[in-house]
């Protein structure tokens, strides 16, 4: 017995030791000036001029250090591109120490005598978003934001270049935070994107517009003292190119920014398509030829002026003129009522725009990190015009003339406080948005050899609609462990609708109330759990809507339905995330609610096949999206991005059911190397399987793209090379088996292209 309670005795003096020995421990949240969690912040705790003990911050801006003796420390907390923190901390003994929130600025105003080169992270992943940095993606060098964005899994891009996210196309496009009217991501030229954020779960500063989410791009700002520049080019064989130049100049309380990028594309397309109308069966092969030319011209200023250290005032700027090409050679072979017969016909179609955008903002700081006061104006215009012609047998028989002008305005107001260890966000926005396209169609008599126009192809309809928005959130902690954000976001709409073609003059409102819900538990100190619930909203767009008809062929035409309503989708989100120096892991599995889905479907008339928008009863997707990092050597990160999701659609129009069900996979892997100083191999498979759409199906598309990248000079030059779609496998093929018709639509455009690239920076 006293041998048994001598043992103890020594164990409770042996476990006491290690106590006093383990020490204490230390945490706290790093976040960027947005109060963003800043990720792969570096922390050290100083004493004596040594580093004692280190880490990195997580996804979620959290640090946490062990082992830590009494005694007096600093603590510093720094990252490229921001100015670096110290505090003075005393540890006394005790078990933990919270050091709360830790808000880093950014550095206007680096040393041009030192030198900083690191390896920046391709993608950073939440549960909330996945942002990509442009810069260190090879497939920026192809000037496409499509070729960049489809790292995500998220993500998905059709064959005609419209971006998905968890399979969802309504999606709103934000550029530094404005809505854009460019209508996809192809005008917005790569080399001047500094990041992109895909949102899936959207807080409610965010309007609520976007059912699939949110695809946030940031442009490129240079902080850096002094006059800097830079310039690249890159060139696809054969008929690719885009180029960038872009100078900055800071000094005391100024700040400016001018770059000009260019592209041009030239890209040859080759379709097929086989359709039998099941009524009469009557049918239709086609082949089509198609050449399409793609040149954008962007300029673009920014302006920083910081009036006191609390009163900042930035206005932004930009100018582009894409224009657009395309040129198709219709092969056809019909088989009507039992006769066969052939035609041929061209088309060839420009859309040349003029885009303006800009915003100014002025936000004033109380007090860094705990009361802010923002303003934000801002406006987005594009000034069309899209010349058509139709050829039948090398004769014009059709041409157009279209002149549009869409516009975005808007005013927002946001304030943020501290009350206490509660932060708490509130703002107002009012939103302006008008669109008319004025299309007039003119059709030559055979008889008389004359032109006259075409009352029923001509359109002329105006669309206008106002919203006005208020928002509120409050985010804190109830435990340690227990993160919580949680707001409201009320909208109203009116939108009218005029036409004298049409003879509408149709206004109606709708009221949105989207709620959002995220609560964030931290089970260790690697490895965390979120929740999020959220609601939002899509709009009909001016396309949806305009009931002009587009020909696509002499049998076939595209139109817009004025009579749509909003789509509504409720989401819940349960995610998890792990973070240390060698694997991280994110993964979401989210279900999505869509009521009243828009989609495109068609139906056939007397006269043609006609593709239309409508609402659809509901559409449901269930999915497990998840990101997995592995950094098993110093040289080399391998990257598995997947998302897998059951999707089912329902839906009725005139009597005809509408309906598609099934898995979906969308994955990419990556590899990147850095073999030697300086050197970066990227190598990046994609796959995606079938994908189920009402009334269609696509096939599997899968490719694989090869990337180099070397630096030189201390990174102030830079070459590249990237062969895309190495086996030339990619391609667009869709199938449809319904009551009405039974499709098949194989596409090809030139995919295999060999970039070689150059980027020269001078003092940045």
């Amino acid at each position: 017995m006293q041998r048994f309670l001598s043992t103890i005795i020594v164990l409770l003096i042996c476990l006491n030791t290690l106590a006093q020995t383990k020490g204490s421990s230390m945490r706290g949240v790093v976040t960027e000036n947005d109060s963003e969690p800043m990720m792969y912040a570096s922390v050290a705790l100083i004493t004596d001029g040594k580093v004692v003990t280190g880490a990195v911050t997580d996804t979620l801006g959290v640090f946490l250090l062990n082992g830590i003796k009494v005694g007096n420390y600093t603590l510093r907390i720094s990252s490229v591109g921001y100015n670096s923190i110290t505090r003075e901390i005393t540890v006394d003994g005790k078990s933990a120490i919270d050091l709360g929130r830790i808000m880093l600025s950014e550095d206007a105003k680096m040393l041009g005598e030192v030198q900083v080169v690191g390896v920046a992270a391709a993608k950073n992943v939440t549960v909330e978003k996945t942002r990509i940095n442009t810069s260190a993606s090879m497939a920026a060098t192809t000037g496409s934001l499509l070729d960049v964005i489809r790292s995500s899994s998220a993500v998905s891009v059709d064959g005609s270049d419209n971006v998905s996210i968890r399979g969802n196309s309504n999606v709103l496009i934000l550029v530094d935070g404005v809505p854009t009217t460019l209508s996809g991501l192809s005008g917005i030229p790569a080399a001047n994107v500094q990041s992109i954020d895909i949102v899936t779960s959207p807080d409610v500063k965010y309007d609520s517009e976007g059912t699939g989410g949110i695809i946030s791009i940031v442009s490129k700002k240079q902080t850096a003292g002094g006059l800097n520049a830079m310039t690249s080019a890159n060139y696809g064989f054969n008929g690719f190119f885009n180029g960038n130049a872009a100078i900055n100049y800071n000094h005391g309380r100024w700040g400016v920014r001018m770059n000009y990028a260019t592209t041009y594309e030239k890209d040859d397309i080759e379709s097929e398509l086989h359709r039998v109308i099941r009524q009469t069966s009557n049918g239709i092969d086609q082949q089509i030829d198609a050449t399409r030319k793609n040149s954008n011209h962007n300029i673009g200023l920014n302006l920083n002026y910081k009036a006191t250290a609390k009163d900042i005032l930035t206005l932004d700027a930009k100018v582009g003129l894409p224009r657009i090409n395309n040129s198709q050679n219709f092969h056809n072979h019909y088989l009507t009522a039992g006769v066969e017969s052939e035609k041929s016909r061209q088309t060839d179609i420009t859309f040349d725009r003029t885009m303006l955008e800009g915003s100014l903002t002025y936000k004033h700081i109380f007090a860094p990190g705990k009361k802010e006061l923002s303003m934000l104006a801002s406006v987005s215009s594009i000034k069309g015009n899209r010349p058509s012609y139709y050829y039948e047998e090398g004769m014009m028989v059709q041409r157009s003339v279209s002149g549009g002008h869409p516009l975005n305005g808007a005013f927002q107001l946001d304030y943020m406080t501290m009350l206490g260890k509660t932060k708490l966000e509130m703002g107002g926005k009012m939103t302006y948005r008008k669109n008319n396209i004025n299309h007039k169609m003119y059709e030559r008599s055979t008889e008389a050899d004359d032109w006259s126009l075409s009352i029923p192809l001509s359109n002329d309809l105006q669309h206008r609609e106002y919203i006005p928005a208020l928002y509120g959130m409050v985010s804190g902690k109830f435990t340690q462990r227990l993160t919580y954000k949680a707001g409201v976001r009320m909208e109203y709409s009116r939108v009218t609708l005029h036409s004298d073609k049409e003879q509408l003059d149709d206004e109606s409102d709708t009221w949105f109330l989207a709620p959002n819900i995220v609560l964030n538990y931290k089970v260790s100190e690697p490895f965390s759990l979120t929740f999020g619930l959220s609601r939002r909203l899509s709009r009909p767009t001016y396309p949806q809507l305009n009931p002009y008809i587009n020909l696509i062929d002499n049998q076939t035409y595209e139109t817009g339905n004025v009579h749509l309503k909003p789509e509504k989708a409720n989401k819940v989100d349960v995610g998890y995330s792990y973070s240390s120096n060698i694997l991280m892991l994110n993964g979401n599995a989210y279900f999505n609610y869509t009521q009243d889905y828009i989609n495109q479907i068609a139906y056939l008339s007397p006269e043609a096949l006609v593709m239309i928008y409508i609402n659809g009863k509901m559409d449901v997707k269930t999915g497990l999206e998840q990101n997995v990092t592995i950094k098993p050597l110093r040289w080399l990160d391998i990257e598995l991005a997947t998302n897998i999701y059951y999707t089912r659609s329902r839906g009725d129009f005139d009597g005809l059911a509408i309906s598609n069900s099934g898995w979906v996979s969308n994955s990419n892997i990556a590899l990147r190397l850095r073999p030697m100083k300086g050197l970066g191999i990227q190598a990046q498979y994609y796959v995606t399987t079938p994908q189920y759409f009402p009334q269609f199906t696509t096939k599997t598309i899968h490719y694989f793209d090869l990337g180099i990248k070397q630096t030189l000079l201390k990174g102030q030059l830079t070459f590249s090379a990237l062969l895309t779609d190495v086996f030339n496998t990619r391609r667009w093929d869709i199938h449809s088996d319904n009551t009405l018709y039974t499709l098949t639509n194989l596409s090809k455009n030139h995919t295999r292209v060999f970039w070689l690239g150059a980027t020269w920076n001078f003092n940045s």
